[in-house]
């Protein structure tokens, strides 16, 4: 028997839906009939469009990334077919701008990923293919290069920025500890342009030249 077809408009609301409640809620573990009544569809209908929970929550990160032109910005830059120190000072900031908006959910994904199976693969899809992964390319150039500070090498240097603006560190230091967005994101990027070499004449005014290029 033929599945129904879910039109694209029905798709969005769920994946919508999905991660409005689990932001509203502060829990993963809302059901698809919860969802489904969010979204003002059957919940058959949620199963047929994603199928088991892990194919929900990876496509609502998805269409999360779809809803703001961010990672359209930072594929653009890690996807080129060359790098300079500049572009990757761009790169972290974007992602430190896009941070408060997957913020609320994105927490309760890391710290479900420990256990939740589900939660992992959606949160790895994200935090690990796109985000990490973005860092290496454009660090492993600048290192053929001689971009990179003597110190490090492009895998280590690109896992030690991701930690730095991981939504772990968010929480610690904006969420917790009262920092504002702008520290937050100043003392990022310092630290990251300690990383890479780049013109020594231009380099105290990088971090302000990636502020206004993001």
């Amino acid at each position: 028997m033929k599945k129904p077809a879910i039109t694209e408009e029905t798709r969005v609301a769920i994946l919508r839906a999905a991660w409005s409640l689990i932001a509203k809620k502060k829990r993963l573990d809302v059901s698809q009939a919860e969802i489904a009544a969010a979204a003002g569809v059957s919940r058959q209908t949620v199963y047929l469009a994603f199928g088991d929970r892990a194919g929900l929550l990876t496509a609502m990160t998805h269409q999360k990334d779809a809803d703001t032109d961010h990672v359209a910005r930072l594929s653009a830059i890690s996807d080129a077919g060359s790098h300079t120190p500049e572009d990757f000072l761009r790169f972290v900031g974007v992602w430190i701008d896009y941070l408060p908006n997957i913020y609320p959910v994105g927490i309760l994904l890391d710290a479900s990923s420990l256990t939740d199976p589900s939660a992992r693969a959606a949160w790895d899809d994200r935090m690990k293919t796109a985000l990490l992964a973005g860092m290496k390319r454009i660090l492993r150039h600048l290192g053929r290069n001689g971009r990179l500070a003597p110190e490090w090498n492009a895998d280590r240097a690109a896992e030690f920025a991701w930690s730095l603006v991981h939504p772990t560190a968010w929480r610690l230091l904006v969420v917790d500890c009262g920092w504002s967005e702008e520290e937050f994101r100043q003392s990022r990027l310092a630290t990251v342009e300690s990383l890479i070499v780049g013109d020594r004449s231009r380099k105290t005014g990088s971090v302000n030249a990636a502020r206004r290029k993001t």
